[in-house]
Parts: structure tokens; sequence; C-alpha cells
């Protein structure tokens, strides 16, 4: 089994969180590749023309990308490695969380774009696409750093107890933030998307 289907299966595998954390980057980067057809579709017609495909995407950036996985890494992989000497203030710590933050900002511009557009602001539909745009830069650049930079660290200096701490840890966000089945209907919600979009 590899991480993909561990996450697909309710995560019942012990697998490594930083391999967790891996294979979750790589479902938001597939919904990054929808978003940004979306956003070229809005940028040629001046339409949004499937709001319901927003909505579940938004629902996904705000409850998997960022109560999900955001959380694990700032509520207990970031202190880990504060507490093996990666530095928060002026380090990369301080970066990612910061960039957390903007992407939250950024998540919240889409919505209320859209939600313009809804109402009858046409014109919304091209801040749409600028904060659409801004979004895929910022994730794409952003686990570009974590894959190649935060993660081998967490790999290389945390010992074998603190990774089994941040796997039961992992487990319980999984609970308390999402529930039970939500990853599973997130990756149902996304194969059907790349049906519509990706061909």
């Amino acid at each position: 089994m590899n991480n993909l289907e561990c996450i697909r299966t309710e995560r019942r595998c012990s697998m490594n969180p930083i391999d967790e954390l891996l294979a979750e980057h790589e479902a938001v980067k597939t919904t990054l590749k929808i978003l940004k057809r979306i956003g070229q579709d809005v940028a040629k017609t001046g339409k949004i023309e499937n709001p319901k495909h927003l909505d579940q995407l938004f629902d996904f950036f705000i409850t998997f990308v960022d109560q999900c996985h955001h959380s694990k890494e700032e509520a207990h992989l970031f202190p880990a490695l504060e507490e093996v000497g990666v530095s928060r203030e002026g380090g990369p710590v301080g970066v990612m969380f910061k960039e957390h933050q903007q992407g939250r900002d950024l998540v919240s511009k889409m919505k209320a774009a859209a939600r313009q557009y809804e109402s009858g602001d046409k014109e919304a539909a091209k801040k749409f696409t600028q904060h659409t745009n801004d979004y895929i830069a910022l994730l794409d650049f952003h686990i570009d750093k974590e894959n190649k930079v935060l993660f081998p660290m967490a790999n290389n200096h945390l010992p074998d107890s603190k990774l089994e701490e941040l796997r039961k840890e992992f487990d319980r966000i999984e609970t308390d933030k999402i529930g039970p089945g939500r990853h599973e209907a997130f990756h149902k919600m996304i194969d059907t998307m790349k049906g519509v979009y990706l061909q």
C-alpha cells in the first residue's frame, strides 16, 4: 500500500508522519491544477461557470489544507523542529507560518470575488482570476520548500520517538478537525474533478 492509498483508506496503516504530509501535498497539487484550469477558463470567458465546483474546492482548501494539514504542521511538526534547533524568527519555520496565513487570506479573497460575481458584479471575475493565480503560485512555492527543505530536516533530525508522537497527534487532528470519512470524500471529489478539468 502506497502513501496515497493510506490516506484514501482512512489512514489505517502506520505511516511515517512526514510521508503522510508529503502524500497530502500530492492531493493539494492536484487541486491546484484543477483551480488553474478553472481560472484559465474564467480569464477567457469572463464568467464563473460552475460555482458548485468552486465551493467544493474552497471546502477542500479550508478543511483539508488549512484545518487539517496546516494544523498538523503548526501545532506539532513546527514546534518539534524548533525543539531540535530549527529557528522560527528569521528562519524556515517562521516563513512557513507566514505563508500559511497568506494562503488563508487568498482563499478568503477568492471566495469573496466568487460571491461578488454571483451577486451580479461581473468585474469580480478578474479579481477572482488574480487571486487564483496568486494562491497557486504561493502554494506551489510553499510545497516545494517544505518537500525539499523542511521535511528532509524533520526526517534527519527528529528521533523515532518524536515521529511516533507526531503520528499519534496527526491521527487526533484527523478525528477532531475533519472527522471520519472526510479524507475519502475529498479524494472522490478530486477524482471527479480531474475527469472534468484535467482530461
